[in-house]
């Protein structure tokens, strides 16, 4: 495989959406003032590396179900074009997730079993969503489980990494950082609705059509924001989080181009870049909490 098909493969934009949950967990671990800078880029390595990993099952699961076509949006249909051969890309993905093991296994015998337990668990997740019977990809359900791995376990995981503990502030942070990615993902189904009806696939946005599919991304991204007046008063969240208002105009602004039927080819773009912005946001207050 030549350099420009791995980066295709891996698809690098997408890979903020773990280098959020990590740098938002890297902030909890220095405003607790316990941040070991080594554990901490080993578990945004393997966090990395369990992406790229998953990127490349779910371009060979996409294959096998006969799900990508040629041309097709986003980074998807490397090995139908013909560019690789789909043996090459499974190897690529065992290879990485064989190598997060590793590098996790480091941090096990330093930071103890729990990290082994989320390690293992992301691992299910990442093999579940691409493989099996049924797909959780090809389901309502896929949405749930990436907000929910890249959301509160990878926060909560690299925090832990990083600190050696965690606390209910982590959760309390995890939350929008969950929120966001699984209005990501919802946004990548929503463009691809068509796609996938064709191909059989139940995903949110085909079961309730892209109108309904829509109004549920927004709910997510709205909640993401609202959710600082409870994380303020209820999880004794630093009133610095109030500064994640400051992502909201460009929230607006890229949302209503979409809910006006524009630009829905860079759907996920818009909505990756409030989850960026957000997640550097959350960072900063704690930081200035400190």
């Amino acid at each position: 495989m030549k350099p420009g098909q791995f980066f295709r493969l891996i698809r690098i934009p997408t890979l903020a959406a773990t280098a959020v949950p990590m740098m938002v967990g890297g902030a909890l671990a220095l405003n607790g003032g316990r941040f070991g800078l080594l554990s901490w880029l080993d578990i945004l390595l393997v966090g990395l590396l369990m992406q790229i990993a998953t990127n490349a099952l779910n371009e060979y699961g996409d294959y096998r179900h006969a799900v990508d076509t040629v041309p097709s949006a986003g980074f998807a249909g490397i090995i139908v074009s013909g560019e690789v051969r789909a043996s090459e890309v499974l190897y690529t993905a065992a290879t990485c997730y064989a190598l997060a093991f590793v590098l996790g296994i480091a941090l096990v015998f330093e930071r103890g079993f729990g990290l082994l337990v989320l390690g293992v668990l992301a691992i299910l997740a990442g093999v579940l969503y691409s493989e099996g019977p049924l797909p959780i990809s090809s389901t309502p359900f896929g949405e749930a489980l990436v907000g929910l791995v890249m959301g509160p376990m990878e926060v909560v995981s690299a925090d832990l990494a990083a600190s050696g503990s965690t606390s209910a502030l982590a959760l309390a942070y995890s939350v929008p950082v969950g929120l966001l990615v699984t209005s990501i993902l919802l946004a990548n189904n929503l463009r691809d609705v068509e796609k996938d009806r064709e191909h059989g696939r139940r995903t949110i946005a085909v079961v309730v059509g892209r109108r309904r599919g829509s109004f549920v991304m927004l709910c997510l991204i709205g909640a993401a924001f609202l959710w600082s007046v409870p994380a303020f008063f209820i999880s004794s969240a630093p009133i610095w989080v109030f500064l994640v208002w400051l992502a909201f105009p460009v929230a607006v602004k890229g949302c209503s181009e979409l809910m006006k039927g524009q630009a829905w080819e860079k759907s996920v773009t818009v909505v990756a870049r409030v989850h960026v912005l957000v997640g550097l946001l959350l960072a900063i207050s704690l930081l200035l909490a400190l």
